[in-house]
Formats: structure tokens, C-alpha cells, sequence
């Protein structure tokens, strides 16, 4: 009755399976989300964000609850368990966080150990065969992460866990075939033997390599079983069937070069830059914070080894601008950084520091020596620097547990408690941190290089200049960024010697500077360790620039936003006709206070930007030139444009215009009204004074009257009278007469 479900299955699709667990009335979509790294499984709290949090007990909780409504009917349990399954295997294709999927297969795992003894005898060997394809599951992922990290040992290791937990589910559903015949031979059977198939033949692919690597010892061997996995028809998916594929092909790149000359960095540096910006904080209220009181700051959860008051540059950055502007700040040294592998092996150290700016290109800066390393070594410590780096332990060398999965999640952390410090250092909130973990650039500075004759020659060429490396095996990994994804075990072997991602700058010596979208590479064997320590310095600054544009951009934002604020006050004072002019006058007043700031910083932008190109910047015009060039290979010029467009679109803002139409329009109407109360008022003293008129004209007959019939002398008095009445009415009434009379 489940074959239309199982063939859904195995092709992929999780909706048949999922609407016959909702007919049980168990919630699917609460346990779609517990392998999702950016949702957090306990209901009504937030998301742990980029720190290491461990899931498994919410997890399993939400499988137990589930767990209970699936139990109910035969086959409910493993079906249950077959959905959380896949629902891993779906986010683990897109998602690089490998710690919710692991504690999300140990949490179903924990359900089938504590509640599985209550099933029926069929579903119990079929749940736990679903959980040792779990098991196996969970060792693959281990694999992709030993192999994103560069751990050929443990990666190897994983996969033959992953082969015996594969063998051990298919023993399981073969045992159950009886009480699930579908569920057990038509998927679980299914689903373990292409893990078998795989997981023996990646497995050998690695020995290979290693054996490759270590001895020179041919591929030959590792090539031919992948080919045969591919061949054989057990593997029919084509994800897997692609997998494979890339996995050959990389050690057919690889064995082709198994007599050429193999790169060997003898002695270099490696530094991981993360660029921030603090944003609502200008430049030097942040060195004023760090210099007076970072000493005292946790950053990370330790205190800063020291704090100075300098970046420890090189004379050669005492520039000579007019203004006596230079780059310049402070730096502050952490504890050393221990980056171990999740079972406890160490990986390497790192010297960590954060770099704070006067003109705000800050960066957060972890260093290493590179002592004696072929392309493999150097692949597993460049990759180190990103985001999509696998699960390793990272802890600062203070002896507190590891709080962190990988450098760009401390660097991030980093970031955000200098902000929160800066904060409280100023007495007031508004200082936010501008990073993302993306926003990382490497840079490898090659001292001494040689090259040997295959992967594990003894004999040693001493390498002179940088020409010295074309057509050698290994430099391509100086040539090409960092990927944000790996599909092959080294996958290197099939980089490109030449990109269209690349900028070359070759120097005076024959020295080169190799820059790509998050890479640049120093090649200079010929020069001394205090030479490198300028190059470094240049292709750092314009490295750490990616920050500066960012908070930029943000601050364009932040205006854009308050002049929509203004924007939405005026349609309320268009449709609110009680509103008077003088509000929009004051209106129109905070306007203008608002151009002004973005002048303000349109002004800083502008010259920093031009300081920032200026030859001035530096003493040596030498360095200038190599300024330049960097620049002109990096996206400083591109960004310097978009964001002076984006200045200019904003300035544009036709706002104030429509608040000065408006506030005219409302004075028009204001003095209308005027007008017409005016109007009203001489109305009334026109009505005032006929009643008065009326008044004083029948006094006048009375006293005409009065005056005829009494002697020469009263009417002559009375005649007087009047006419003193009539000229005093004539000019009240010409006083009176409205001006538009005339």
C-alpha cells in the first residue's frame, strides 16, 4: 500500500510522506525546522544566531511529541523517523551548518533508544534500521565536513563508519522485510546500498590521495574504483552519480601532474582580514573609546593582551597631505586562537588582533606562519578564513571551553562587543556593528618558495622570483579566491592556472601581487621579511576598505529613511487641513538640517575617497604606485562611483520643494481666511454704524424741528447743530470706508 509513496521517496519528493504523517495528526512542519540552523526548535525563543548552541534536547523533544501521534498505527514510528531523515538530507544539500543536522539524527537516534522497546517487533527493526541510515547519514556528513576542512585522515576515517553503519541498515531491512516488505526492500535496502557503494569507493579515493601524497604512489587504483561504482548500476541517483564524477575527475587532474614540479612555500603568512565599520560613531570618537578604555573591555570573553596606541605601520605611511591627514589608529592584541578539529585534534594557532582606523576602515586581523607547506596544506589554511569553513573548534588560548565553530563566527562576535563596548563607553546606544561574515579577504605573502619533482620529492629547486612558479603544480591556489563551496576531494587539482578573476601586478624585483574577490597573494622570494612587511601593509589597508563602503552605504540608508519619515509627516499635513503654515515652515526647517548633515558627510566621504587615491597618502612614491595598482585590481573604484551616485540620487530628493509648494499654498489659504473674517468684521461695523446713522438723523429732524418754531437766534443755533452733525458723520464715515472702496 506504500509503493506510490516509496518511489515519491526515492525520487526525492517528501510530500506523499508528508501528507500521510499529517493524517496521523502529526506536525510535519515542526520537525521540517529542527535540522534549519537559522530556526530555532524551541517554540517562542530566537535564534542562536552564529554561536554554538546544542539542539539535541529540543529536538528531541519535538520527536517524542510527534512520536506519540505516529505510534498509533504499524509502520507509523519509522515513517516518522524515514520524514526526519530526509528532511535532514534536504538541508544539508543547501546548507553548510552541519551542527543542527547532526544533533537533529542524535536526537531521533535518542527517541528509538528510549521509546523503541514499546514498539511492535516489525517496527522496531524497521526504526532501527532507519536509525543506522541515520548513523550513516550523520558519518557522511562528517566526511563533507573533514573534507571542507582539508582532513583527508578524518575524512577517511567517516566514511568507513559510514560503510558499516550503511551494511548494518541494510542487514536491519532485510530482517524487516517480513512487517514492512515495501519500507524495507524497496527503500531502506535501497538507500543502504548505494551508501555501501559510495562510501567504499570515496573511501579509497582518499587513501589514494593521501598515499599520493605522502609517497607519490600512483592513483590508478583509487580512479578505478570510483569508475566502478560509477558503472555498476547500483548507484542509479544522479546527485550521487555526479558526485562520484567530480570526485575522478579531480584525481585525474591530479595524477596528470604527478611528475611536474609541485609547489613548496618554505616559509610565508597568512592573514585573515574581517573589515567593520561602527556604525553612528565617527572614526575618532572610537579611537578616543579604545584608547581610553579597551584595557578594560571583554572581548570574546577574555581582556586584551594590550592595547597601542599605533598600527605598528611603517614610516612609509607618514604621507604628506596638506592637512596633515595619514592612516593611522590603534591596535589592540588578543589572546591567541586555537582552532581544533570537533573531535579535539589541533588544527593550528592564530594571532589575533583588532585594527581600529582613523578613517574607519577597522578589521578584525588573525595571522599565522606558514612554515614548510605543499598546495594541500595551504588549501586547508586558506579556506580557513570563510564562512562556509566546516565545524571545527575554535577558542581563544585562555583555557576556556570553545565557544565557536569557526574564525568568522569569533570575528563576528569580535565585532559586535567592541560595538556594544564602544556604546558604553560613549554613554548612549546607537553604535552598531557593520560586518558580515562573507566580508572576509585573505592574504599570503610567499617568503621562500621551492619546488620538488612530484608530490613527494626529496630534491628541492629553490624558487628566485615569482615567474619561477608558472606551470607549477599548487600555484593555482594562488590564483583563484577562496570557493564558497567544495564538491570534491581536492578539488583544488582542478583550479585553473589563469583567471578572469585575477589581477597581476609584477614589481621591481619580479615580485608579483595576485588579487582576486577575496584573495591576494605577496610572491616574493627574493625579498626580505621587512619588504613583505610593506606590501602587506598596502594590500591590507584596500582589503580592509569592503567595511568603510559599508557603513557608507548604511549611512546613506539611514538618511534615505528619515527624509521617507519627513516624507510620510507631509502627507499627514496635506490631508490634515487644521495644519498651519508654521508647522510646515519648522518642517521644511528640519529638512534643511537634514541636507545639511548629508553635505556634511558627502563632504568626509569625498575626501576620504580622494585622500584615499591621493599619492600624499604615502611618502614613497614607489608605494603609491603600488597603491594604485592595487586599487585599480580591487572593486575600490567601482564602489567609489556607485556610492558618489548614490549620494547624488539622494540629494536630488524633490521633498523640500513639496514643502515649500505646500507651506505657500497653506499661507495663501491662511491669508484668504484673513480676508474674509476681515471681511465679516466690516460688515458688522457697516450694519453698526447705519443703526447709528439712523439714530443720529432722527435727532436731527428733532432738532430742525425745535428749531423752526422758536426764535431767529435757536434756528440759526440748530442749523449749526446740524451741519456739526452732518461733517462729523461725513468723516466718521469716510474713516470707516473700506480701503477697496476708493
Amino acid at each position: 500500500m506504500h509503493r506510490p509513496m516509496m518511489e515519491a521517496l526515492a525520487a526525492g519528493q517528501l510530500r506523499p510522506l508528508r501528507e500521510w504523517l499529517a493524517g496521523l495528526q502529526v506536525e510535519t512542519d515542526r520537525l521540517l525546522v529542527l535540522p534549519q540552523w537559522d530556526v530555532h526548535p524551541v517554540p517562542d525563543q530566537p535564534s542562536p544566531g552564529h554561536r554554538s548552541v546544542d539542539r539535541t534536547e529540543a529536538a528531541a523533544a519535538e520527536i517524542l511529541r510527534q512520536w506519540e501521534k505516529a505510534a498509533i498505527t504499524p509502520g507509523g514510528v519509522p515513517f516518522l523517523l524515514l520524514f526526519v531523515l530526509t528532511a535532514v538530507e534536504a538541508e544539508w544539500n543547501i546548507s553548510y551548518h552541519f551542527e543542527p543536522l547532526w544533533e537533529t539524527l542524535e536526537a531521533a537516534a535518542r527517541c528509538m533508544r528510549e521509546r523503541g522497546a514499546r514498539l511492535e517487533a516489525a517496527d522496531q527493526l524497521a526504526g532501527r534500521a532507519v536509525v543506522a541510515l541515520m548513523e550513516s547519514v550523520g558519518a557522511q556528513i562528517h566526511a563533507e565536513n573533514a573534507m571542507v576542512t582539508g582532513q583527508l585522515v578524518a575524512q577517511q576515517t567517516a566514511l568507513d563508519a559510514a560503510v558499516v553503519k550503511a551494511r548494518e541498515a541494510g542487514e536491519l531491512a532485510r530482517r524487516a522485510a517480513d512487517g514492512h516488505p515495501d519500507l524495507s526492500s524497496y527503500l531502506l535496502l535501497r538507500i543502504a546500498e548505494i551508501a555501501d557503494v559510495c562510501g567504499v569507493a570515496v573511501a579509497r579515493a582518499v587513501r589514494g590521495v593521501q598515499e599520493f601524497l605522502a609517497t607519490g604512489e600512483p592513483l590508478d587504483e583509487a580512479i578505478g574504483q570510483i569508475e566502478v561504482a560509477e558503472a555498476g548500476g547500483h548507484v542509479t541517483d544522479f546527485g550521487y552519480l555526479s558526485e562520484l564524477r567530480a570526485h575522478r575527475l579531480a584525481l585525474v587532474s591530479m595524477a596528470e601532474w604527478k611528475d611536474a614540479p609541485w609547489l613548496r612555500v618554505d616559509h610565508g603568512k597568512m592573514v585573515y582580514i574581517y573589515p567593520f565599520a561602527v556604525r553612528g560613531v565617527p572614526p575618532q570618537e572610537v579611537l578616543n573609546a579604545v584608547a581610553t578604555g579597551c584595557a578594560d573591555w571583554e572581548l570574546g570573553e577574555t581582556r586584551p593582551v594590550s592595547v597601542n596606541s599605533s598600527l605598528n605601520l611603517d614610516d612609509v605611511w607618514n604621507g604628506s597631505d596638506a592637512f596633515e591627514r595619514r592612516y593611522g589608529g590603534a591596535l589592540v592584541e588578543l589572546p591567541d586562537v586555537l582552532v581544533s578539529s570537533v573531535d579535539g585534534r589541533p588544527l593550528g594557532q592564530v594571532r589575533a588582533e583588532v585594527r581600529f582606523s582613523r578613517l574607519g576602515n577597522h578589521y578584525v586581523r588573525f595571522s599565522r606562519e606558514i612554515v614548510d607547506a605543499g598546495p594541500a596544506d595551504l588549501y586547508a589554511a586558506m579556506l580557513r578564513a570563510a564562512p562556509e569553513y566546516g565545524a571545527v573548534r575554535v577558542a581563544f588560548r585562555t583555557g576556556r571551553p570553545a565557544r565557536w565553530r569557526r574564525l568568522s563566527e569569533l570575528a563576528l562576535d569580535l565585532v559586535e562587543d567592541v560595538c556594544e563596548r564602544i556604546g558604553d563607553a560613549r554613554g548612549r546606544a546607537g553604535s552598531r556593528a557593520l560586518a558580515s561574515p562573507g566580508m572576509f579577504h585573505v592574504v599570503v605573502a610567499v617568503n621562500a618558495a621551492s619546488t620538488t619533482r612530484g608530490p613527494a620529492g626529496d630534491a628541492r629547486e629553490e624558487v628566485h622570483t615569482a615567474s619561477g612558479l608558472e606551470g607549477v603544480m599548487g600555484t593555482q591556489l594562488l590564483t583563484n579566491p577562496v570557493t564558497h563551496q567544495i564538491g570534491s576531494i581536492v578539488e583544488w587539482a582542478r583550479y585553473t592556472r589563469t583567471s578572469d578573476l585575477t589581477t597581476t601586478i609584477t614589481g621591481l624585483t619580479g615580485e608579483q601581487i595576485v588579487r582576486t574577490s577575496n584573495t591576494t597573494t605577496i610572491v616574493a622570494p627574493g625579498m626580505a621579511d621587512f619588504t613583505h612587511n610593506i606590501r602587506g601593509h598596502v594590500v591590507e589597508f584596500v582589503a580592509s576598505l569592503d567595511g568603510l563602503f559599508t557603513g557608507w552605504s548604511l549611512e546613506l540608508v539611514d538618511h534615505y529613511q528619515r527624509v521617507e519619515a519627513f516624507r510620510a509627516r507631509v502627507d499627514t499635513a496635506e490631508r490634515d487641513q487644521g495644519g498651519s503654515s508654521q508647522a510646515l515652515r519648522a518642517l521644511a526647517h528640519e529638512l534643511d538640517a537634514e541636507r545639511i548633515r548629508l553635505n556634511d558627510f558627502a563632504m568626509s566621504v569625498r575626501s576620504t575617497i580622494t585622500l584615499i587615491r591621493s599619492p600624499s597618502l604615502v611618502s614613497s612614491p614607489v608605494v603609491a604606485g603600488v597603491l594604485r595598482l592595487v586599487l585599480d585590481g580591487s572593486t575600490f573604484h567601482q564602489r567609489a562611483t556607485e556610492l558618489n551616485a548614490m549620494i547624488e540620487e539622494v540629494a536630488k530628493d524633490q521633498l523640500g520643494s513639496s514643502i515649500a509648494k505646500l507651506a505657500r499654498q497653506r499661507e495663501e489659504q491662511e491669508a484668504r481666511e484673513e480676508e474674509r473674517r476681515e471681511g465679516r468684521q466690516r460688515a458688522k461695523l457697516e450694519v453698526f454704524l447705519a443703526v447709528i446713522a439712523a439714530a443720529g438723523m432722527s435727532g436731527v429732524v428733532q432738532v430742525l424741528q425745535a428749531g423752526f418754531f422758536q426764535s431767529r437766534d435757536a434756528s440759526m443755533w440748530a442749523a449749526g447743530s446740524v451741519s456739526a452733525i452732518v461733517i462729523a458723520a461725513l468723516a466718521l464715515g469716510y474713516f470707516f470706508w473700506p480701503r477697496g472702496r476708493r
